[in-house]
């Protein structure tokens, strides 16, 4: 049964919100939540004091998070896919040229809010690799779509969540944190848009061991029948505890460690991965 969450905020910031707007009185030093009030349909208010030092504030942000997570993605993604639509169609109309399609992408950032890791943690996962890592992102995938679906007769390009590991800090604490490997990294490629992206490993690392990884990345795109790609650097001189700073919105990779048994007699016979037979589907 549906139930109705009633929800009021009390904040503080020495910022004027009627004057600089309600990112400026956010975004300031001075800000902070102070009371959080709740109630569902009819029945009495709760109220939780954010000051109290004995309030766990991270229950209580994952207790609001399980009321609200599985409608929140999608109804945002269908806010952000309408508001897209009606600016394109605007700026299509002003250039004179025909509207094209909206891209339902996820891509991060290293900038803290822009991490899908967080948004895979914020659904019940310590990390980005625990055990349930693929299914989340297969879920939360899933509601993207379907709220853009809604929103747009015109979706098209990946639509799907992005996993580069160095554009996202999430991910970057997960590898460091020793929760996610390449051989996860490659399973959860199987439920979004892309492939292995943005790695960086030993640059020691052999050439037929990076093509057996990428042949791997090519078998799940043909069997999948999926869009996939490797984004993997071999970082000279750098080793597995190492970091290689990219700069800017690539960001930084600390160096993920590569399973050290050989591939070789395999890559070295050549060949290529056949395409799929459809006809048995049929």
């Amino acid at each position: 049964m549906t139930r109705c969450l009633s929800i009021d905020l009390e904040t503080y910031s020495e910022v004027d919100i009627g004057k600089c707007g309600v990112d400026r009185y956010a975004e300031d030093s001075s800000f902070e939540n102070l009371l959080i009030g709740y109630a569902f349909d009819d029945d009495p208010v709760e109220a939780i004091d954010l000051t109290d030092p004995v309030t766990d504030i991270v229950q209580v942000k994952r207790q609001f998070t399980e009321w609200l997570l599985d409608e929140t993605i999608k109804k945002t993604a269908f806010k952000i896919t309408r508001v897209g639509q009606l600016v394109a169609q605007e700026a299509s109309r002003r250039l004179g040229v025909p509207f094209g399609i909206i891209d339902l992408s996820l891509a991060p950032t290293p900038a803290v809010g822009d991490s899908i890791g967080e948004i895979l943690e914020e659904i019940g996962l310590e990390y980005a690799g625990a055990p349930g890592t693929t299914a989340a992102l297969a879920l939360l995938n899933d509601q993207v779509k379907k709220g853009g679906v809604m929103a747009s007769s015109y979706v098209g390009g990946l639509s799907g969540a992005f996993i580069p590991v160095s554009e996202d800090q999430r991910m970057i604490d997960a590898v460091e944190a020793g929760a996610l490997t390449i051989e996860k990294l490659e399973a959860m490629t199987c439920v979004c848009s892309v492939g292995l992206d943005m790695l960086a490993i030993p640059g020691d690392t052999k050439a037929t061991t990076i093509s057996g990884i990428i042949a791997d990345e090519m078998a799940l795109g043909m069997v999948n029948q999926k869009t996939t790609a490797v984004r993997i650097i071999p970082v000279i001189g750098k080793t597995v505890g190492d970091k290689a700073e990219f700069g800017g919105l690539l960001g930084y990779a600390p160096i993920m460690p590569v399973n050290q048994y050989s591939c070789d007699a395999f890559i070295n016979r050549g060949g290529r991965i056949p395409a799929p037979i459809h006809s048995f589907k049929n």
